[in-house]
C-alpha cells in the first residue's frame, strides 16, 4: 500500500512538473532593447527608457541596450548579438524594427521580439499598437480653447501622425475659427531646425500656442516656448514640469506597454500577434491641466475624457477605429 502511495505521489508531482514548464511561469533572465534615437529625447525614447528601468528592477534582470539602431544592417547586427547574450525578450521602439523581426523571428525561435507601431506576421513577434489620436483630439480641444490670437502651430515630423490628425480635429471642433501652421521636419530624430521654426511662427504668424510633436525637436522648442512664456502642448510623457505654460499633455504609457510584456512573458502569455492599446487599458491619457485653463472648461474636458473611456466616442461623434491605434504606420516619407 505504502509502495501505490508513494508511486502515486511520485506522478502527481511529475504531472505539476509538466502543467508548471507547459503553462507555468518562465524565467526572465535578459532583456534587450533597441532605440532608433537617442534614449534621452525627454520624449519617446526617454519614455522607453525608463520602461527598461521599470523590467530592470522587477525582475533583477541582465539587460543590454543600443541607441541609434535604425538600418537594417545595424538591426540585424544588433539582433545577432543580442541572442549571443542568450536575449529572452528583445523590444524594439519603432516601427523601424518591424520588417526586419518579422523577417528573423524564425531563426532566432528563442527570443520573443516586441515592436511599437507595427505588423506582426511571426509567431514569435508581439506588434503593440497605442492610440495616439484621441488624447491629441482632447489636447488640441484645450489649444483651441486656449488661444487668445485665434492661430496655434503644429511641428511634426510627419504629416500622417495620427496623434496630429486628432489635435488638430480637436482645436477646429473646439473654436472653428482657429487657424493652424503646420510644419514638418520628416524625421522623428534630432533637428536642429525646431526652434527656428517655432521662432518664426511665433513672430510672423503671432501663434500662441504651438504643439511640438516630434522627438527631435520636442526639447528645443519646448525650452524656447517657456523662455517666451508661449503655450505648448506636452508631448509622449508629461511635461507640465517645464510650467504652467504647458497647458497639458499627450501621454502614451510606453513604460506600462513594456511592463506588461515582461509580466506576459513571465507568466508565459506573451504570444506573437498585432495587439491595440489605447484609454480602455490605461496605454493613453491627458496629462495635467494647467491653472491657466478656467476651471469651467478643465470640468468639462474630464467629464468628456471620462465620457470616451467609458463609451469610446470622442465629443464631436466620432467612435474609436482601429486608425486610431495605428499611430505611426503610414509615417514613411
Amino acid at each position: 500500500m505504502k509502495k501505490i502511495i508513494m508511486i502515486v505521489t511520485v506522478l502527481l508531482l511529475i504531472a505539476a512538473a509538466v502543467l508548471y514548464f507547459r503553462g507555468g511561469r518562465k524565467e526572465l533572465t535578459s532583456v534587450g532593447f533597441l532605440f532608433p534615437d537617442s534614449m534621452y529625447d525627454q520624449t519617446w525614447g526617454t519614455e522607453g527608457y525608463k520602461g527598461m528601468l521599470d523590467i530592470v528592477q522587477t525582475y533583477d534582470t541582465a539587460f543590454f541596450y543600443e541607441q541609434n539602431i535604425n538600418t537594417r544592417p545595424k538591426i540585424e547586427r544588433s539582433i545577432s548579438e543580442m541572442s549571443a547574450r542568450n536575449v529572452n525578450i528583445l523590444f524594439g521602439q519603432g516601427k523601424e524594427y518591424t520588417e526586419v523581426f518579422n523577417d528573423v523571428a524564425a531563426r532566432y525561435p528563442d527570443i520573443q521580439f516586441v515592436v511599437f507601431n507595427g505588423k506582426s506576421t511571426a509567431e514569435n513577434v508581439t506588434a503593440i499598437n497605442i492610440d495616439g489620436y484621441s488624447v491629441g483630439f482632447f489636447s488640441g480641444m484645450i489649444a483651441g480653447h486656449h488661444t487668445d490670437n485665434n492661430h496655434i502651430g503644429v511641428i511634426g515630423a510627419f504629416k500622417s501622425q495620427p496623434d496630429i490628425k486628432g489635435f488638430i480635429d480637436g482645436a477646429k471642433f473646439e473654436n472653428p475659427d482657429v487657424m493652424i501652421t503646420e510644419k514638418y521636419i520628416h524625421t522623428f530624430g534630432y533637428d536642429h531646425k525646431g526652434a527656428a521654426l517655432a521662432e518664426q511662427m511665433i513672430k510672423r504668424d503671432h501663434v500662441d500656442v504651438i504643439f511640438p510633436a516630434a522627438d527631435g525637436i520636442n526639447a528645443d522648442v519646448m525650452s524656447l516656448a517657456k523662455e517666451q512664456d508661449i503655450s505648448t502642448i506636452g508631448y509622449i510623457i508629461d511635461q507640465s514640469m517645464n510650467g504652467p505654460q504647458v497647458l497639458t499633455s499627450l501621454q502614451l504609457n510606453l513604460s506600462k506597454a513594456y511592463a506588461q510584456a515582461a509580466d506576459q512573458y513571465s507568466n508565459n502569455q506573451l504570444r506573437g500577434g498585432t495587439y491595440y492599446l489605447g484609454v480602455k487599458e490605461d496605454m493613453v491619457e491627458l496629462g495635467p491641466i494647467s491653472y491657466r485653463i478656467d476651471e469651467e472648461f478643465q470640468k468639462r474636458i474630464k467629464q468628456d475624457f471620462d465620457r470616451y473611456e467609458k463609451k469610446l466616442v470622442l465629443p464631436n461623434g466620432i467612435k474609436e477605429t482601429r486608425s486610431h491605434f495605428e499611430s505611426y504606420l503610414k509615417t514613411s516619407n
